[in-house]
């Protein structure tokens, strides 16, 4: 029997023109609602962040203008009124899917910092551009892992947008690790993330994406 092949990070096709495309057009969905916008990187336990709480609309406005608007991470698409199926757009796909799709919209430089999630992971662009880096699995013992989270998803210490001397000097363990895997996705572009990969994503301008849990029969 031929082995199964462990799935890696690759560009997939998805038809994404029915999903938001701008800020302005995220904050048509539903304005007057109220959303947690984050500052700083949340991931690592050094690292400085916090959450404010404002409008849906008054963030979209103020976010080109303002670098310091924040961060809209992991919002529930569902939850603004947009229903959307991955699995409708995603020739890819062909078994059933069952799935659930968060909205993301930052400034230049908005970071999610290095983690691994326990689902696979389709990460769309429609707005902007996005650099994301990944390592397999087994790099984990190199990366600093810490106990941020306990749902699903392992965050690690280590500002993965560093330089590689700069990672390893700043942690010992880095020592030894291969580079990352690196992507840069501008609008209309989909990246496949593996479950248990790890992966930093950061915002290279104004940005809108948004990425796809999703688990099959196979399962």
């Amino acid at each position: 029997m031929a082995s199964k092949t462990t799935p890696t990070p690759h560009l997939v096709a998805v038809d994404a023109s029915a999903l938001p495309q701008t800020p302005e057009e995220v904050a048509t969905l539903k304005p007057d609602k109220r959303v947690a916008v984050s500052h700083g990187c949340e991931e690592r336990v050094a690292a400085e962040s916090s959450k404010e709480d404002v409008t849906l609309g008054h963030f979209c406005a103020t976010l080109r203008g303002d670098p310091r608007a924040g961060y809209l991470k992991q919002c529930p698409l569902e939850d603004l009124g947009c229903r959307w199926s991955l699995r409708a757009h995603a020739p890819f796909l062909t078994s059933w899917v069952q799935e659930t799709a968060f909205l993301w919209v930052g400034g230049a430089d908005a970071t999610t910092g290095l983690h691994s999630d326990d689902e696979d992971n389709v990460l769309i662009v429609t707005h902007g551009s996005k650099h994301v880096l990944l390592y397999p699995p087994n790099s984990r013992r190199h990366l600093d892992p810490n106990p941020r989270y306990d749902n699903g998803t392992e965050c690690c210490e280590i500002d993965a947008f560093l330089s590689e001397a700069e990672k390893a000097r700043q942690h010992p363990p880095y020592a030894g690790c291969a580079p990352p895997l690196s992507f840069v996705l501008r609008a209309g572009d989909a990246l496949f993330i593996p479950r248990d990969w790890f992966h930093a994503v950061r915002s290279l301008d104004v940005s809108v994406s948004v990425n796809v849990f999703y688990s099959t029969l196979a399962d």
